[in-house]
């Protein structure tokens, strides 16, 4: 079994080295590669003792062992073997279950482990050969572990996530993990205070204690020659391993045998009272009845709510990571950095619903009443929720100069992510059908996973975008000391919030009307719609192929200009008008501070100049593509063939 689940998933993975699937895995690649490279070379690094090295080394662990756990919530885990797709498969939940395991090992994230693990061996080399002999099997017995915990915990949450204390439990730890990549660099130096400090020693010993600091402790036992508890780390990280995986058995046969993650639906229970008189004041109108459907589904759905409280948990922890590296300049925006992941993380609008988009093309002139109800639903939501958001730190710590920027800023986010939610869906559809028996926390499917990922992106890139103007004319008003300027930078931010959502909802309108037809088909069918003949077939094979060598290009550029757009470019600026002393790993922070902000705004330039040459160079293969492939000769088609004899 172990031998057919991982060439099914080498297959997978080879034949999924085309389009857009390529640029995706190139870029999680890279960006993996790179914080794994960094880890293992830290164990370069000269510790004043073996014992301090130790704890940064459990330290470094304990942060990848949380990302391996963590990272499903994010993820939908390994979209390549689906559990659904084995569930008629005669094999005991044991055999089936040790399949799946010794696929996990094999594809780019165990890679990247493994890079990242080779810290062990790296610093036992620095202790003596015995330690870095030791170091070995502890790094097999570190990935191990952390593959099995991975697996463990996207079946339970799984199991959790169709109750709302499982929306909220999984909504939760997505917004950490956002929340942690967007600013967790603030919190570097208090955990390095923590290491180092007065809380050095009680810290030590917990990262030690920890089963991910274990390993680390085996090499540094190997190294005063003490092998009992050498033995009895790498023993217990074997027999911890061994648990897990019978826990996680458990849960597979569970899901076999009973055909659900949960065993059971959701639970919907009963509405609040505040949103139960809100659903009896939508009116009895057509558009009152999408109105009505919309936002019972964002309360009911488990993947728009678990969308929706991710938003606004990633605003929290945004906002409240830095206070733990003594930065307090982005609590008052937690409420647009909500908004923001709002727009992103719904940006599949349409795909949500699927096939059922049918029911909206069968009603004549529908499309605009169901445009327009979906945004005022979205907008119900989101908008009070990052508004409280953007008012409550305000109490404990008024933002003074920064109202201004945060009134003007957030409602052109709001307008902008009303309007995109809906156009976005549908200029790239990634349908997610909810799969009977399915786990809720899976990725919905190869092609339509990564279109959904990439709308997000483009959303939040396109939001950040439209919030200019605003900015904008309250930048000028605090550069020219003028106060009623700057205030007029809020009415700048209604008009252009309202303005974003007319118009780009009229534009979604508009393509359904337009394309209502070919959108239904996509929905039913996934992203990559099945071909209808060898001709078509070629046809679709030829723009879908990437050659490996432009998708890294792709993933590169992709890389380089997110990384230029949001860190070196938006959030500099933002420091630099801020936050002028905080440098952090902000390149334009280390100019003299009249060049911050313009060399800033030169890496927002040039970062999104890296992602348009990306997306050429990915549609590139498409423009070379044979629109019209030659027909098949008379003489040599199939039919008549088959006719003549």
């Amino acid at each position: 079994m172990v031998g057919v689940l991982t060439g099914m998933k080498l297959a997978v993975l080879r034949r999924s080295m085309s389009g857009p699937r390529a640029a995706s895995l190139v870029l999680g690649a890279v960006t993996g590669t790179l914080a794994a490279v960094g880890t293992a070379l830290l164990g370069l690094a000269d510790f004043p003792t073996p014992g301090a090295g130790v704890g940064v080394v459990a330290a470094v662990l304990l942060l990848w062992t949380v990302g391996w756990a963590l990272a499903p919530t994010v993820t939908g885990g390994d979209p390549t073997l689906r559990l659904d797709y084995l569930a008629l498969v005669p094999q005991r939940p044991r055999t089936l279950a040790l399949g799946l395991l010794g696929a996990s090992f094999v594809g780019i994230s165990p890679l990247v482990g493994l890079i990242a693990f080779t810290v062990l061996v790296v610093f036992g080399a620095g202790l003596g050969p015995l330690p870095a002999l030791v170091a070995v099997p502890a790094l097999l017995l570190q990935l191990l572990f952390v593959v099995v915990l991975s697996k463990l915990t996207l079946q339970s949450l799984g199991g959790a996530a169709r109750s709302r204390l499982g929306w909220e439990l999984s909504a939760l730890l997505v917004g950490l993990v956002i929340g942690f990549l967007n600013t967790g660099w603030f919190a570097i130096g208090f955990f390095l205070r923590l290491l180092t400090g007065e809380w050095s020693a009680e810290a030590g010993t917990v990262v030690r204690v920890l089963p991910s600091g274990w390993s680390a402790v085996a090499v540094d036992a190997a190294r005063r020659s003490d092998w009992a508890l050498v033995a009895a780390c790498l023993g217990g990280l074997l027999a911890l391993s061994a648990l897990l995986f019978a826990a996680w058995t458990a849960l597979l046969a569970r899901q076999l045998a009973r055909g659900t993650a949960g065993g059971r639906p959701a639970a919907v229970g009963r509405a609040a009272p505040l949103w139960a008189a809100l659903l009896r004041a939508v009116p009895d109108t057509p558009a009152g009845a999408v109105l009505g459907k919309e936002l019972r589904l964002w309360v009911r759905d488990p993947r728009r709510a678990r969308a929706l409280r991710a938003a606004l948990w990633t605003g929290v922890f945004t906002g409240l990571l830095p206070l733990l590296g003594g930065f307090d300049t982005l609590v008052p925006w937690t409420g647009v950095v909500a908004a923001l992941f709002a727009g992103s993380l719904c940006a599949n609008l349409y795909g949500l619903d699927a096939g059922a988009l049918w029911l909206t093309l069968l009603v004549p002139g529908a499309e605009r009443v169901d445009v327009r109800a979906r945004q005022l639903a979205w907008l119900i939501v989101v908008a009070p929720a990052a508004l409280l958001l953007t008012l409550a730190p305000a109490v404990a710590a008024p933002p003074g100069r920064v109202w201004p920027w945060l009134l003007a800023v957030l409602p052109a986010v709001l307008g902008a992510g009303a309007g995109l939610a809906p156009l976005m869906s549908l200029l790239g559809p990634a349908p997610s059908p909810d799969r009977p028996g399915g786990n809720p926390l899976d990725a919905f499917g190869d092609e339509s996973a990564d279109q959904g990922r990439m709308q997000g992106l483009a959303v939040l890139l396109l939001q950040l975008l439209a919030a200019l103007p605003a900015a904008g004319v309250v930048l000028a008003g605090t550069l020219l000391h003028s106060a009623p300027l700057r205030w007029a930078g809020v009415a700048a931010g209604l008009g252009t919030g309202l303005l974003y959502a007319w118009w780009l909802g009229r534009a979604a309108r508009r393509r359904l009307e337009a394309d209502g037809p070919e959108l239904l088909d996509v929905m039913r069918k996934g992203a990559r719609r099945a071909p209808t003949g060898q001709a078509e077939q070629a046809e679709q094979d030829a723009r879908d192929r990437l050659p490996r060598g432009r998708a890294a290009a792709v993933g590169l550029l992709i890389t380089a200009g997110m990384l230029g757009v949001a860190p070196q470019g938006a959030v500099a600026m933002g420091m630099s008008f801020f936050a002028p002393t905080n440098r952090s790993w902000f390149a334009a922070m280390y100019l003299p501070p009249a060049w911050q902000a313009p060399a800033a705004g030169g890496f927002v330039l040039l970062g999104a100049g890296l992602l348009f040459a990306g997306h050429r160079l990915n549609r590139g293969q498409r423009a070379a593509a044979p629109s019209d492939p030659e027909p098949v000769p008379a003489a040599q088609a199939p039919s008549e063939r088959a006719t003549t004899r």
